[in-house]
């Protein structure tokens, strides 16, 4: 399967000094991959979409909170995922067990398991494989493929320090606080078959200048408390924008608690100096100094 590095931290909004929310790192989709036939693939972001936008340039928002696993039925666990209509957003999705949680009988573990075309969460017999190990995907005699890692933990590919590529135990999370610093909740993986977008812990993006830019095209720079300043896939949402992440935003804004909405608002230095606003007034962000946004 492949996974991208996409979550602008666990909390997933940029918040105001003054009375609001937490901010994050955004989203972002790779391509198409197996779970289990060839372990799992990631790309690091390389070629990760940002929690895309719907047709009107905002990013969906639900009433499901994936951080706090709120919002849903009974038996049904919030989680990003691929809409109907295109784009992403925070769905409510059904049966299957808690990754998080691992609410399987003991012995087993809450995996994603893939059986043909369809991939889905269940109950398998547990990994012998830590977090950071090496891992595999193993077949059984009925055609399911799921992977050699102990419960709580997803195969994935990172980059090898030489060149290439390994495969190793990632930890499944909801938000920060299920991983250890100075990773975060920032890997999405997607699987065959399957519309949600479940995360795993990984390595903060490169750092960068939230007002001067300088990442590499598809790349913004986003502020982030959790990790410092990271470029991430950038997305087309324009000030004033729905969103959900904050790079669901175009380059040089983020999302921002508006009120009881959140919204992409161009970034400026804060208290003064430049970029400034064209309207409104440059409010400082929560955790990043010096950089603030354009509200009115």
């Amino acid at each position: 399967m492949r996974a991208n590095v996409l979550l602008l931290s666990s909390v997933l909004v940029v918040g105001l000094m003054a009375g609001a929310c937490r901010n994050g790192r955004g989203p972002g989709t790779g391509a198409t991959g197996d779970a289990g036939s060839d372990a799992g693939k990631t790309n690091s972001g390389e070629d990760g979409g940002g929690g895309t936008p719907d047709a009107d340039g905002g990013g969906t928002v639900s009433g499901c909170d994936v951080a706090r696993q709120r919002g849903c039925d009974a038996g049904a666990l919030c989680l990003r995922g691929l809409q109907e209509g295109g784009g992403q957003g925070n769905r409510c999705f059904p049966g299957g067990c808690d990754l998080v949680a691992q609410d399987c009988p003991s012995g087993s573990k809450c995996t994603y398991v893939r059986q043909g075309d369809v991939t889905a969460r269940r109950c398998v017999p547990d990994g012998t494989v830590a977090e950071g190990g090496a891992c595999a995907s193993t077949a059984t005699p009925s055609g399911d493929f799921y992977d050699t890692c102990k419960a709580g933990l997803y195969c994935t590919d990172q980059k090898a320090p030489g060149g290439g590529t390994v495969f190793t135990c990632q930890k499944f999370c909801y938000g920060s606080e299920q991983c250890t610093a100075p990773r975060d909740c920032i890997e999405v993986l997607r699987f065959t078959g399957s519309d949600e977008l479940p995360r795993v812990c990984g390595e903060a993006g490169p750092k960068c200048d939230p007002l001067a830019q300088g990442c590499a095209s598809p790349r913004g720079c986003y502020p982030s408390p959790g990790s410092g300043p990271v470029c991430a896939t950038a997305g087309t949402a324009e000030d004033g924008a729905p969103c959900t992440y904050s790079n669901d935003c175009r380059p040089g804004s983020a999302c921002v608690k508006d009120g009881a909405a959140l919204t992409c608002r161009r970034l400026c230095r804060a208290p003064s100096g430049e970029p400034g606003c064209a309207s409104g007034h440059c409010e400082p962000l929560l955790g990043s100094t010096g950089v603030g946004a354009c509200v009115p």
